[in-house]
C-alpha cells in the first residue's frame, strides 16, 4: 500500500472562511491508503518475479545483472474541476553506495501485473518524463506532473519504469512499498491541486514606495488603483513615513520636504477611500521606514523633525540615533535611531498610533526594523543600559554574545509594544514587518542562529511569528534567479520561510527589480507551490510598484502577465480576482495580550503566573507585553510586588506595578 499525500493548495481551508481553521503553520494534507504495485524485474533471471520484495532495485547487480524497477499508482479520486499543478514520485534509496547514476522515470505504454511481471515480458516504455542524479541514501524526488495529469485526462495508467539511463553502472536499491520495517520511506506520489471554484485566498500586494512616483497626486493614485485592480492585486503596502517625514496630513510628524507632493494632498486618506471602494476591496497599509530618519547632508528645515531634535548635536541624554563601535553616526547616506533608547521607541510607536488612531487603515507595515549591522547599537544610552543590566563597564564588543542578544532584544521589544498598542485601539488592524533574509537560506535551526538575519541585523523575526508579536512577516527574498547562487537562496529562503510561519503568517517579498518578466513569474510560481512538506505562504508582495524589472521594459507590460495569458507565460500567477485572506488569529481569536507598567524600571524579571506561567523583561521606559495568553486571571509578579489582571479573548488588558 502507498499512501498519497494529495496537498490541496487551497488558502480557503487553511485561512478563516472557517472561523475553527488553524493559523498560518497549518498545512491540509488529505492522506488516504491507496493500493500500489511495484516490482522489480531481472535480466539475469529473467523468467523470475520479484513482486514480493522489498526492495526497488535499477542498474547492474551481481546477482541480477540488469534490473529495471516499475511501479503503478490507483489514483485517488479528485474534484471535477480539480486543477493538477504538480505530481511528484518520492522514493528513498537506501543503498550505501558512493557512484553517481542518472536515473530515468519512463511511462509505460502497455498492461502489466506486479504478481507476474518478468525480464521476458516486461512491458512497452516511453522516453524519460524525469530524472534524477542519485547517489548517497536518502529521498529523491521524480516530478510527473504532465504524465499524471494526462491519467486524469482520460489517458491509460500503465505507470512507470524507473531505470538507469547507463544500464553498465553499479545498482541502486529504493525501499519498495512491501518493505516490512520502515512505513514511512515507501514510494510515495505527491498530488498538489487547487480548486477554481473553492479559489485560495492569498495576498498579492505592490510595495508602492515614495522614493518614486506613484500616489503623490490623485491621478497617480487613480492609476494606481487601475493597475491593481487589473491585475488582481488585492492589497497595497503604501510607504507614508521615508526618513522621519509624513505622506500624510495628520501627522506627529512634519510634512515631508518632497517637491512632488502635491501640495495639500493626503496619498493616504485618498488611496483608503478608492482601494476600499474597489469591487473586491483593496486593503491599505500604511508603511514606515522604522529606524531611518534623515538622509541628507544638510538638516530638514523643521526644527522639531526628529532629526533635529533629537540628533547628534543634542546631549547625551536626548540623543536618540544609533551608532557604530567606531562613533560613526552615518549607515550610507541614513542616520537611524536606536531602539536601544526608549524615547525614541516610544516616539515611533506614537507616530504609528496617531495613523491607526485617524485613517481606516487596514494595516501598519514596519520596515527597517532592525541594526543596520554587527557594529551598529552603541547610543550612549543603550550602552549604559546594558552596563547596568548586566553589572559591566566600557563599550562592548560588536560580536560579544550577550550583547547581541541585548540588541536584538530591544528590537523584539520595539515590535512588541507596537503589536499590542495597536490591538488595544484596534484588534482589527494588521501589523506587518518587512524582515531580513540575507545570504543562503537557513535549513536548520542552527542554520537560523548563525545567520546574517539574526548576527548582522540582529532581527530575530522567527521568534515574532512564533510568540505572534506580528501578524505577517514579509521576507525580502530579493534574490536575482539568473544567478545560480542567489536562485539557490531563494529557494531555500522559501522552504525554511514556508516551514516556519509560527502562529502566524508569512508573505514572499519578491524582488522584482532584480529580474527579467520571466524570472520575476517564475520566482512569484515558486513562492505560490507549497514546500515540501505542503505548507504554504499567505502570498506574495513585490517590490517594487515603480520598478518592476531590471531590463527597462514598460511597468505595463510587466502588469499585464500577472492576470493574462501572454507569451510569458499561459498561466498567469493572479488569474482571478480574490480578496486578501481573513486572518483566523483576529477574526476569531481565542487569546488575549497583556500589557504592563512597572513606572520606569528598566529590565525588570516579571513573572507572569495564570493559566500559563511566562516570564519577560520590562524595557527602557518599564513597559511590559505579553502576547497570545490563554484567557483567565493572572497574577503579575515583579520584586515582590504583584497585582492581578484578567486576560480576555482578542482584548489587550493593562496592569500598572507601582
Amino acid at each position: 500500500m502507498v499512501v498519497f499525500l494529495v496537498t490541496i493548495s487551497s488558502l480557503l481551508e487553511l485561512w478563516a472562511f472557517n472561523k475553527t481553521a488553524k493559523a498560518a503553520e497549518s498545512s491540509v494534507n488529505v492522506s488516504t491508503t491507496e493500493v500500489i504495485e511495484d516490482t522489480f524485474i531481472s535480466s539475469q533471471n529473467p523468467s523470475t518475479s520479484y513482486s514480493i520484495s522489498q526492495y526497488l532495485v535499477t542498474g547492474k547487480h551481481s546477482n541480477f545483472g540488469t534490473t529495471r524497477s516499475f511501479l503503478k499508482f490507483k489514483l485517488p479520486s479528485l474534484p471535477d474541476n480539480a486543477v493538477i499543478t504538480s505530481a511528484k514520485l518520492s522514493l528513498y534509496q537506501y543503498y550505501n553506495t558512493t557512484n553517481q547514476v542518472s536515473i530515468d522515470i519512463r511511462p509505460v505504454n502497455s498492461s502489466w501485473n506486479a504478481s507476474t511481471l518478468t525480464w521476458n515480458n516486461r512491458p512497452i516504455v516511453g522516453s524519460s518524463i524525469s530524472n534524477k542524479t542519485v547517489q548517497q541514501p536518502g529521498w529523491y524526488d521524480f516530478y510527473m506532473t504532465d504524465l499524471v495529469k494526462s491519467w486524469y485526462n482520460g489517458a491509460s495508467n500503465y505507470g512507470i519504469s524507473v531505470q538507469f539511463r547507463d544500464e553498465t553502472q553499479s545498482t541502486k536499491i529504493f525501499y519498495s512499498n512491501d518493505h516490512l520495517k520502515y512505513d514511512d520511506l515507501k514510494p510515495k506520489l505527491t498530488i498538489t491541486y487547487s480548486v477554481p471554484g473553492d479559489m485560495s485566498k492569498e495576498y498579492r500586494a505592490f510595495w508602492v514606495d515614495m522614493f518614486h512616483d506613484g500616489a503623490k497626486t490623485p491621478n497617480q493614485v487613480d492609476q494606481l488603483i487601475k493597475d491593481a485592480q487589473n491585475n488582481n492585486v488585492n492589497t497595497i503596502f503604501l510607504q507614508v513615513r521615508r526618513r522621519g517625514d509624513a505622506y500624510y496630513l495628520n501627522s506627529v510628524e512634519p510634512k515631508t520636504e518632497d517637491p512632488y507632493l502635491q501640495d495639500g494632498y493626503d496619498p493616504l486618506a485618498d488611496l483608503i477611500q478608492k482601494a476600499h471602494s474597489a469591487n473586491p476591496k483593496i486593503q491599505v497599509h500604511a508603511w514606515f521606514a522604522m529606524m531611518p530618519i534623515w538622509n541628507k547632508s544638510t538638516p530638514p528645515k523643521d526644527p522639531n523633525h526628529i532629526f533635529n531634535a533629537h540628533g547628534m548635536t543634542q546631549s547625551s541624554e536626548n540623543n536618540w540615533l544609533s551608532k557604530t563601535y567606531t562613533g560613526s553616526y552615518v549607515n550610507g547616506s541614513d542616520y537611524v535611531i536606536d531602539p536601544g533608547q526608549p524615547d525614541a521607541v516610544n516616539y515611533t510607536r506614537d507616530v504609528i498610533m496617531r495613523v491607526v488612531r485617524n485613517y481606516d487603515v487596514d494595516g501598519i507595515h514596519m520596515d527597517l526594523v532592525r541594526y543596520m549591522g554587527e557594529d551598529w547599537g552603541y547610543n550612549d544610552i543603550s550602552v549604559e543600559r546594558y552596563n547596568k543590566a548586566y553589572k559591566k563597564s566600557g563599550l562592548p564588543q560588536p560580536s560579544d554574545p550577550t550583547w547581541k542578544q541585548w540588541r536584538r532584544d530591544q528590537v523584539s521589544n520595539m515590535v512588541r509594544k507596537i503589536y499590542t498598542s495597536v490591538q488595544r485601539v484596534k484588534p482589527s488592524v494588521t501589523v506587518s514587518a518587512a524582515t531580513i533574509a540575507w545570504g543562503d537560506g537557513p535549513k536548520t535551526k542552527d542554520d537560523w542562529n548563525q545567520s546574517s538575519t539574526m548576527n548582522s541585523a540582529l532581527q530575530d523575526w522567527q521568534s515574532w511569528l512564533e510568540e505572534g508579536a506580528i501578524d505577517i512577516a514579509v521576507p525580502m527574498n530579493y534574490f536575482r534567479e539568473y544567478d545560480s547562487n542567489q536562485q539557490a537562496y531563494y529557494e531555500h529562503w522559501l522552504e525554511w520561510e514556508k516551514n516556519h510561519q509560527g502562529k502566524r503568517m508569512t508573505l514572499s517579498g519578491v524582488g522584482i527589480y532584480l529580474n527579467s518578466i520571466q524570472e520575476s513569474l517564475s520566482q512569484i510560481k515558486k513562492a505560490q507551490a507549497p514546500s515540501s512538506t505542503g505548507k504554504q505562504l499567505g502570498g506574495i508582495s513585490l517590490y517594487s510598484y515603480a520598478v518592476t524589472n531590471k531590463d527597462g521594459t514598460s511597468n505595463t507590460e510587466f502588469y499585464s502577465v500577472l492576470s493574462s495569458p501572454t507569451t510569458y507565460s499561459q498561466e498567469p500567477v493572479f488569474s482571478t480576482k480574490i480578496s486578501a485572506p481573513e486572518l483566523p488569529w483576529k477574526i476569531s481569536p481565542s487569546k488575549g495580550h497583556l500589557s504592563g507598567s512597572l513606572n520606569g524600571s528598566d529590565h525588570e524579571l516579571v513573572t507572569i503566573t495564570g493559566p500559563e506561567v511566562r516570564q519577560t523583561y520590562s524595557d527602557g521606559s518599564g513597559d511590559f507585553q505579553a502576547i497570545d495568553l490563554t484567557p483567565g486571571g493572572y497574577t503579575i509578579e515583579v520584586n515582590g510586588k504583584s497585582g492581578q489582571v484578567t486576560i480576555e479573548a482578542g482584548k489587550v488588558s493593562t496592569i500598572t506595578l507601582e
